[in-house]
């Protein structure tokens, strides 16, 4: 449940995002870099819902059995903007996510924005994340820093206005249901092959949808925003 001061803020924020787009949208989401962290998983059942099936009147439906899902995961920090994906780190078994470890990805996302989009940090990086402990860890900030990217800021408590949440992830985890990888290489494949078929557009428009989310919760005074 959201606390009248969490709407606040996230009102603000969202106003704030309106401000800054105003009607440049297309320039905003050029600069944008996002990123989060998603578990990823070996063998992850499809929802009843997507299971469901026709049947005709009078008939029984089929047997369904339940199925669990795969205890074999990975942990995986995607950084992606408006044209792709431009890193993926897979957390190694056996190591913890903290503050030390993301900030070490911030020299290896810095130097893919070098490599791979030419001129997008002469025009000024404006980096989004939410507020996982990891991401606001002092050791984190001083990393993000040293990129010299700009921060937008982000609501806490607030997934339906993270692009990776309610674009990014939603997505691959609804191609990855269903199906069963062999070992975790093959996982790796399958989650890098749904991001390399993808054309510009479709990032650029998950992050175009932000500015239509924000206007929604402005609407809504700072409630969710459902759809």
């Amino acid at each position: 449940m959201l606390t009248p001061f969490d709407k606040q803020r996230r009102l603000q924020t969202s106003k704030d995002f309106l401000e800054l787009v105003r009607d440049n949208i297309d320039e905003i989401c050029d600069r944008i870099v996002t990123v989060d962290e998603t578990w990823d998983r070996q063998y992850d059942p499809e929802s009843k819902q997507e299971s469901m099936q026709w049947t005709k009147k009078g008939e029984r439906p089929p047997k369904k059995f339940k199925v669990q899902k795969s205890a074999s995961k990975l942990m995986a920090t995607i950084f992606w903007d408006n044209e792709g994906v431009l890193l993926i780190d897979y957390l190694p078994k056996g190591t913890t996510m903290n503050g030390q470890y993301y900030a070490n990805l911030f020299a290896q996302a810095r130097e893919a924005v070098v490599q791979k989009r030419r001129g997008k940090l002469s025009r000024g990086v404006l980096f989004l994340q939410d507020n996982a402990s990891v991401h606001t860890a002092r050791v984190s900030r001083q990393a993000l820093k040293d990129t010299g990217f700009s921060e937008i800021d982000h609501p806490p408590y607030s997934p339906d206005l993270a692009p990776s949440d309610y674009f990014l992830f939603s997505n691959l985890k609804k191609e990855l249901h269903g199906r069963r990888f062999v070992d975790d290489n093959q996982m790796k494949m399958a989650v890098e092959s749904h991001f390399d078929c993808k054309e510009k557009e479709y990032f650029l428009g998950g992050l175009k949808a932000l500015y239509t989310r924000c206007e929604k919760c402005i609407l809504l005074e700072g409630d969710y925003i459902e759809k």
